[in-house]
C-alpha cells in the first residue's frame, strides 16, 4: 500500500511539473553583475598561469616595493571591498617577506667588534604575509595589508 502511495505521489509531483529535473547552462548563470561593478569598474581578469596581469604590470613599474613577482606564492579571487571610503575591486595575494636579522654580534674585550653570528639557517627566516591589490577600472591603486588595511610601500 506504501509503495503505491509514493508511487501515485511521484505521478502528481511530476505532472505538476515539481519533480521534473532542469538543466542550467552558463549563459543562464552569467550576469553583467559578477564582472562589472558601478563604482569598481571591470574585475580583473586572470591569465591561464593564475596571475593578474594588471598586478603583474603594478608591481613591475615599482608602485610596491616589497612585492615582486618572484616572491608572490598565491593571488586570490577579487571581491569588491572599500578603502578610505572608496570602492575596489580587492585581490588577495600572498607572498614572501624576509624576517628580521636574526643574527648577533659580540664585542671583544677591548670593544672590537667580533664576526657576526646567525641563529637560522639562510631563507629559514622568510615568513608569509597577506595582502591585497586594490583595483579600480584595470588600475591598481593601491597595496594595503590584509589585517591592519595600512598601506604597503
Amino acid at each position: 500500500m506504501k509503495t503505491t502511495i509514493h508511487t501515485l505521489l511521484l505521478a502528481v509531483l511530476v505532472v505538476l511539473g515539481v519533480g521534473t529535473a532542469t538543466v542550467a547552462t552558463a549563459s543562464d548563470f552569467a550576469t553583467d553583475v559578477n564582472f562589472n561593478h558601478p563604482l569598481a569598474g571591470q574585475r580583473p581578469a586572470m591569465d591561464f598561469r593564475g596571475r593578474y596581469p594588471a598586478l603583474l604590470k603594478s608591481m613591475r613599474a615599482g608602485q610596491v616595493y616589497s612585492i615582486t613577482p618572484d616572491n608572490v606564492t598565491r593571488y586570490g579571487y577579487p571581491t569588491i571591498g572599500k578603502y578610505n571610503g572608496q570602492v575596489y575591486w580587492l585581490v588577495p595575494v600572498q607572498f614572501y617577506t624576509p624576517g628580521g636579522d636574526t643574527s648577533y654580534q659580540q664585542l671583544s674585550m677591548d670593544g672590537r667588534p667580533l664576526p657576526r653570528v646567525s641563529r637560522s639557517r639562510f631563507g629559514a627566516s622568510q615568513h608569509s604575509t597577506d595582502a591585497y591589490a586594490c583595483v579600480r577600472n584595470g588600475r591598481v591603486e593601491h597595496w594595503i595589508y590584509k589585517i591592519s588595511k595600512s598601506p604597503i610601500r
